[in-house]
């Protein structure tokens, strides 16, 4: 009430690192204020909250300061919105070139090591060791899957899925052996969501990896799932969402440290990248989804994520096999400007059976691709055509899928990426592919792919 703050000085309630500033404001009549002056101070109100004003202050012969107070803490939230969404550009761009030439490198260790695995099993070798590099190669491609949710790439594939059921396995596997206790509050009746399962499963993983990490001596990590609206505009009426909510009992985030927590590469642990909670933000805004962050010094985190829900089938078909158990063989043509990534292709794709032959770049593709149609009688025509989405110096897979189609139109391609700056992956049937890979990506997933491919009817 007025009553309770008449007579109080105004500057009390100004922040206390603001204070000179407003004294500074204070312009004595007759003289012209600064036109660039920056004229915003922060005052503290009753209930503790901070607001943004703009001054404009002049003071009287007789002593009075007489002006105006304006309001300006939503637009200085929406500026720093967009200060933030800008940090995350300016990273990201640098994000994804690093994770583009990264996954070329872990496709190669990676598949070579997946290879080596399969060969090996069947001769009831100890594969301790390979077990442990393959294990490095997947976390580092986790690395650059972060990397590359908040740079151009990183489109979500999104399919109809279970938020319930994929927010139990993640629990169930970040958690296992861990001090932390979960309880769960999870409404398995829940709708289907749009949702790419493999970066929201990373994204609960990091939520829930964090928290285990802000209760070191153990403690209570509450989840809940639940049908809740969703809201991204306080304004307007809500659509039909579902809720994942991660709440831990650590120590909290300071206030000051709450705004930052977003931004690429802050961290107020010893160790760590600073990437978890800002790829996990990229991703559910990705997903047109709501990202809300909540927490108390002293009283622990609350993190809810809301997702739109769907009106497609629910595919439960999210699991990849981890055995490859044979089919049918074909003649594959691969494009792939990485020499390394073109042999390991080739040696996976053979110890599948199936022939190979490897090409560089679009104009070479295109040209085996013709030379091998015009010896379909003999056996030449390529089955599969595998084409990397981004080619350094030549013609890239986007032009090469055109140009393939021109000659035949039921060409089954498939597009392989580590890193894309057009959303190619989350929506490839519009441009002809038939199916993805992501690099680096693993003997049994080729496999399936091509599997599918080859015992599918052309277009």
């Amino acid at each position: 009430p007025v009553g309770d703050i008449q007579g109080t000085d105004v500057e009390s309630f100004i922040v206390a690192d603001d204070r000179a500033k407003w004294r500074n404001l204070v312009i004595p009549e007759g003289e012209a204020p600064a036109g660039d002056q920056d004229r915003v101070v922060r005052f503290r109100a009753t209930d503790d909250s901070v607001h943004w004003m703009s001054a404009r202050l002049r003071k009287l012969e007789s002593g009075e300061i007489v002006g105006s107070l304006d309001d300006v803490t939503v637009r200085r939230q929406l500026e720093a919105d967009i200060v933030r969404a800008q940090r995350l550009d300016s990273i990201g761009r640098l994000a994804g070139g690093l994770a583009h030439d990264f996954n070329n490198l872990l496709m190669v260790i990676l598949g070579n090591v997946d290879l080596a695995q399969v060969r090996l099993k069947r001769k009831a070798i100890d594969l301790k060791e390979l077990e442990l590099a393959r294990r490095a190669c997947d976390h580092a491609s986790q690395l650059t899957r972060q990397m590359l949710t908040f740079s151009k790439g990183g489109e979500p594939v999104r399919k109809p899925g279970s938020a319930a059921k994929l927010v139990r396995e993640a629990v169930e596997l970040a958690l296992r052996g861990s001090k932390v206790r979960p309880i769960l509050h999870i409404d398995d009746t829940a709708p289907p969501v749009e949702m790419d399962a493999s970066q929201m499963h990373q994204v609960i993983n990091n939520l829930i990896l964090n928290a285990e990490e802000a209760m070191p001596e153990g403690g209570i990590l509450h989840v809940t799932v639940e049908e809740h609206p969703l809201q991204t505009d306080p304004k307007e009426e809500g659509i039909p969402g579902v809720a994942i909510e991660i709440a831990d009992e650590g120590p909290g985030i300071e206030k000051e440290d709450l705004e930052h927590v977003l931004e690429p590469y802050f961290t107020t642990k010893e160790t760590g990248n600073g990437l978890g909670l800002t790829s996990s933000y990229s991703i559910v805004k990705r997903h047109d989804g709501t990202f809300e962050i909540e927490s108390t010094p002293g009283e622990g985190t609350r993190i809810r994520i809301t997702l739109p829900i769907t009106n497609r089938d629910l595919n439960e078909e999210l699991a990849t096999p981890e055995e490859t158990s044979g089919g049918m063989t074909g003649r594959i043509l691969v494009m792939d400007d990485d020499e390394g990534v073109r042999n390991s292709l080739s040696a996976m794709l053979e110890s599948l059976g199936h022939g190979v032959v490897t090409t560089s770049d679009g104009e070479q593709c295109l040209a085996a691709f013709r030379a091998a149609r015009e010896h379909a009688s003999e056996g030449e025509a390529f089955d599969v055509v595998i084409l990397d989405l981004t080619i350094a110096g030549g013609h890239d897979g986007l032009w090469t899928i055109e140009r393939l189609r021109q000659v035949d139109p039921g060409v089954k391609a498939v597009v392989v990426s580590g890193y894309s700056n057009d959303p190619v992956l989350a929506g490839h049937e519009k441009f002809g592919f038939r199916d993805v890979l992501t690099k680096p990506f693993l003997l049994a997933d080729l496999e399936r792919v091509i599997n599918d491919l080859l015992t599918s009817e052309t277009e």
